[in-house]
């Protein structure tokens, strides 16, 4: 058996491919797993993230086709309007936009709760005035035209993962399996929104195919193997936190842990969730200023005003339950996406203007269903 044909490993435009789609999925929305797991369960919260996963699986391979498909290059609101026109381009804005917004909002609230971790020992100030300082600092580094890099996100990626090891040699030994048995039947549907999130990674797949570019015919594969990693570390971090730390949990995961495993290990987790934190505010609030002034022709400073302006209102107005922000962001955003984004495959079919190194054969059940389940999913959130 040849294993470099399963993952070719001396490939490295195949590994920083698979990299980027990694690098993107894991974000802030990876510390609200082990709490989501210990509100509605474990087994419950395992049931969700091998579903959602699998989801997650189904549905970038389906874009990824649809950018195979294409000889132009795009991002998910260009091929939205490419295949099904400029009212599914609105949809598709409206809910890029919000769950652009709603990561703003989070990266905001949770670096406070960070920050506090890391300098509330040498300097006491509440999280929420550490937020506030965090969201002056980045903000202005966005207007003055500061983006992430992209080898700090790979970096980032390798660093989480040496402290989710970490974590678990420290803690294996306080890991308490009666945690992972308790089931809360009115939280069962917490993990859904919170996983879509943590999940999500579409603006990826066009930059892997850039990457790939000549060796287009990997794509398939780089996705399979990206969805598949982001979902073992994300496993393996809610067994970790969760085992060590069961009703303890804290929502931002790491907080919970102090009396478990002292302030070492917490400054670690917390100087890793900052570092990330402040990139994925840069590299997402430079991406929307740009959509604003490149692609509607706003000048650069109300752009930048147009970014920042709403998640510091909302932060403001008193929007801060972390929890609570990523799970309706990934049920009713990324249930949209889910949506549209199904629909532009099935146009893509027909109307691509380009031979695909693959391609999937779906019956057109699972269209249907994806379809149902991503508006079943939105309507849960919003109203029950």
């Amino acid at each position: 058996m040849n294993f470099t044909k399963i993952i070719p490993l001396n490939n490295k435009n195949f590994l920083y491919a698979t990299a980027v789609l990694v690098g993107t999925m894991v974000g802030v929305g990876v510390f609200g797993i082990p709490f989501a797991f210990s509100k509605a369960g474990f087994w419950v919260g395992f049931f969700f993230l091998v579903f959602i996963g699998f989801i997650t699986l189904l549905l970038n391979l389906m874009y990824g086709e649809v950018v195979l498909r294409t000889h132009e290059e795009h991002q998910i609101t260009g091929y939205t309007d490419k295949y099904l026109g400029r009212w599914f381009k609105r949809a598709i804005f409206f809910s890029v936009s919000l769950a652009l917004y709603s990561a703003l909002l989070v990266y905001i609230v949770i670096a406070g709760e960070f920050l506090n971790n890391i300098f509330s020992s040498v300097f006491y100030a509440s999280p929420t005035s550490y937020s506030l300082i965090f969201f002056i600092v980045l903000s202005i580094l966005i207007l003055w035209g500061i983006k992430r890099i992209s080898w700090v996100e790979l970096f980032l990626v390798g660093l989480f993962a040496v402290v989710v090891f970490l974590i678990f040699g420290v803690g294996i030994a306080k890991i308490v399996p009666s945690n992972f048995a308790e089931i809360q039947p009115e939280f069962w549907f917490l993990p859904y929104g919170v996983l879509l999130f943590a999940f999500a990674g579409f603006s990826a797949i066009p930059i892997q195919r850039d990457i790939l570019r000549g060796q287009e015919n990997n794509l398939k594969k780089s996705i399979l193997w990206a969805v598949l990693l982001t979902g073992v570390l994300y496993l393996l971090f809610a067994i970790t936190v969760l085992g060590i730390s069961g009703g303890a949990t804290s929502p931002d995961a790491i907080s919970g842990l102090y009396e478990f495993l002292g302030s070492k290990i917490i400054f670690l987790g917390s100087l890793f969730g900052i570092l990330a934190v402040s990139t994925s505010f840069l590299m997402l609030g430079s991406a929307f200023l740009e959509m604003f002034n490149l692609d509607y022709n706003i000048p650069r400073k109300f752009a930048w005003f147009l970014v920042v302006a709403p998640p510091l209102v909302l932060f403001l107005v008193g929007l801060r339950t972390f929890i609570d922000i990523i799970s309706l962001a990934g049920s009713v955003a990324i249930g949209l996406e889910g949506i549209v984004l199904t629909f532009v495959y099935i146009k893509s079919k027909s109307r691509g203007d380009r031979v695909p190194e693959y391609s999937l054969e779906l019956p057109k059940f699972i269209y249907y269903l994806l379809i149902f389940m991503f508006g079943a999913g939105i309507i849960y959130a919003l109203f029950m």
